[in-house]
This record gives C-alpha cells, structure tokens and sequence, in this order.
C-alpha cells in the first residue's frame, strides 16, 4: 500500500467521523426543539427584577415583540423621541406613561394623556400599583408587567 493511499484512507475516515458528529449534534438540537411542542423559551426575568415584555409592538420604534425590557428605573413612554420607550402611533401622546419604581414596587402613571392608558382593560386614572403579568395598552402597543 502507498503512502499517498494510506493517508486518503485516513482522511476518509477523518471526515466520516466529523461528518457523523454534525449529524449527532443535528439531531440533538431537532429532538430539543420537538421535545418543546415547538415553543419559543421565553427569556426569564431574575429574582428581584422587574421587566415589561411586549406583547404587540404597534407602531413602536424598534420594539420586537416577545421582547423584554429590563425595567431599573422608572420608564416614559410617548410619541417624543426623549421618552425611555418611543410609540410611533397617532393614538398616543408626546408623554404619554410612565412606569415608576419605587420601594420595590411598580407603579403606571397616565401623563394626561388623550387617549388614556390601560391597566387589564381599565382605564388609568392617576398613579396606579402593577403587578406581575399585568397587560398595559398604550394606542396599539400592549405590554405585560414581570416581576
């Protein structure tokens, strides 16, 4: 046997071994994804923090639904370009919300706004006490409170 077929046969080996580990890691990732029902992880918030998830983006500027906002400070919400969360919706004001943190509580206040905000399908009237997986809908946009 040649020196140059014995290192083609060594080669081939190396690549049917490389080849079968794709195929096993391929695998390992299609039986995670089946044994899931196919659904999406959500990203989970740690002991302590407080996020807003966004359930429906609206018009919001780059917002990507299912995405989470890490909430450690308070929040303004609006249709001006220096609120912490920009809404680019005829239906919402240039300040519209805010969320405020406060004691390790969370709070939403209305900004007088015209349009309202929402709190579970209710209307915010002045500073009112969030908890978790509470849905807050701003014009188009709707929210969801983790604690």
């Amino acid at each position: 046997m040649s020196f140059s077929k014995m290192i083609a046969g060594v080669f081939g080996i190396v690549f049917i071994v490389i080849l079968y580990v794709i195929i096993y890691y391929a695998l390992k990732i299609m039986y995670k994804d089946v044994k899931n029902g196919g659904k999406k992880r959500r990203p989970t918030i740690a002991k302590g923090n407080y996020g807003l998830e966004i359930i429906n983006s609206g018009n919001g500027k780059d917002l990507k639904d299912g995405s989470i906002i890490p909430i450690r400070s308070d929040l303004t919400i609006g249709r001006k370009e220096d609120n912490s969360i920009v809404l680019s919706d005829q239906h919402v004001s240039g300040s519209h919300a805010k969320i405020i943190l406060r004691n390790n509580s969370l709070f939403i206040e209305d900004l007088n706004s015209t349009n309202g905000t929402y709190l579970n399908g209710n209307k915010v009237n002045g500073k009112v006490k969030v908890s978790n997986k509470d849905e807050i809908k701003i014009g188009t946009a709707v929210f969801k409170i983790l604690v």
